[in-house]
């Protein structure tokens, strides 16, 4: 695999030492690149001593406990690599995966940013299978559904269409536009960096040759805290910079408080309102895959935009208030330093 200016791996780890064991045997069993670092985010030996057994062939990084922006800042700046691959610690990537990524590379000497989809794992229980047809289906994913589904074919696309668990980006085009992760997120910096690059000019690939495999969480609670995670830092980024804008995500947040609203003052207008809603989500369950799975998916819609809507308001109502009382270092923040 010939990339000119190399290519590093690059993820983060805190806490999942059987995952990230999978993670790097599936990197290097595909042909990985000379450079892998995996920076564990605080204290954590079990990772540690998964990574140090691969030897030379892992290189760790040790964090204090970083907010995630930070943390992949840091581990740019060890990077050696013009190409950043950016991986999570619960993927899986399929043999071939670094070969088609060179040659998507060869082939758009223009193009900054590059990206694929996610596969379900072929051991994947019950609940991650209706994860996966939630976040896939229009009415749980809406325009990112690509983010959470498979790939098809290789073409040009937006910054929605890209995830930080099968991201590659060109380390040369971040330093000529000053770019890199934003600091202080609970979540959602890669979203708010793909529209910064956009914005600067960066062509974009999403392409079927790299899809991967996916972890979901495997409980209900799991899952819904990273769903208020997501939409706490997507409100985070949105009030933070223009770039950071998108209508759709406002949707949910817009709908719960409205609902709300209307039930503390308007009752009976509000009864029609929750039968439509409850409707539209039994008909975006039964348009999807096995029956099992299409019942599970009917009170999942709702516990998903909740989640993800309490989040957003949650996030939105924390940024006022440190400007309101212009804290410096943001509640939210975690980061203390690199050891």
């Amino acid at each position: 695999m010939a990339v000119d200016g190399g290519m590093s791996v690059i993820m983060i780890t805190r806490g999942r030492p059987a995952l990230l064991r999978a993670c790097l045997e599936s990197v290097i069993a595909g042909g990985g690149p000379p450079e892998i670092i995996a920076g564990v985010n605080g204290e954590d030996p079990e990772s540690l001593a998964v990574i140090k057994s691969f030897k030379d062939t892992v290189r760790a990084v040790n964090l204090r406990r970083m907010c995630r922006g930070e943390a992949r800042n840091a581990l740019v700046s060890a990077a050696r690599g013009r190409w950043l691959c950016f991986l999570d610690d619960d993927t899986v990537v399929p043999e071939g995966y670094f070969t088609r990524l060179a040659a998507l590379i060869e082939k758009n000497p223009d193009c900054s940013v590059f990206g694929g989809g996610q596969e379900l794992y072929a051991g994947a229980g019950y609940f991650e299978a209706v994860v996966y047809a939630l976040l896939s289906s229009r009415w749980g994913g809406g325009p990112f559904t690509e983010r959470f589904s498979p790939v098809r074919g290789t073409r040009p696309a937006g910054p929605e269409k890209f995830i930080l668990c099968n991201l590659i980006v060109d380390r040369k085009f971040l330093t000529e536009h000053s770019l890199s992760f934003e600091g202080h997120l609970t979540s959602a910096e890669e979203n708010l960096l793909m529209n910064r690059m956009a914005a600067a000019g960066a062509g974009m690939i999403l392409s079927g040759d790299l899809n991967l495999v996916h972890r979901r969480r495997s409980g209900l609670p799991d899952f819904l805290a990273q769903v208020f995670s997501s939409g706490r830092g997507r409100a985070q980024i949105t009030l933070l910079s223009r770039d950071g804008f998108s209508a759709f995500t406002l949707l949910p947040p817009a709908a719960l408080f409205l609902g709300g609203f209307s039930a503390a003052v308007f009752p009976s207008g509000f009864v029609p309102l929750a039968a439509a809603y409850g409707a539209a989500c039994a008909a975006a369950a039964f348009s999807g895959p096995g029956w099992k799975i299409k019942a599970s998916l009917i009170p999942l819609f709702p516990a998903l935009h909740s989640a993800y809507a309490a989040g957003w308001l949650y996030g939105a109502a924390e940024f006022m208030a440190e400007k309101v009382f212009r804290r410096r270092k943001p509640l939210r923040c975690r980061c203390e330093g690199i050891l």
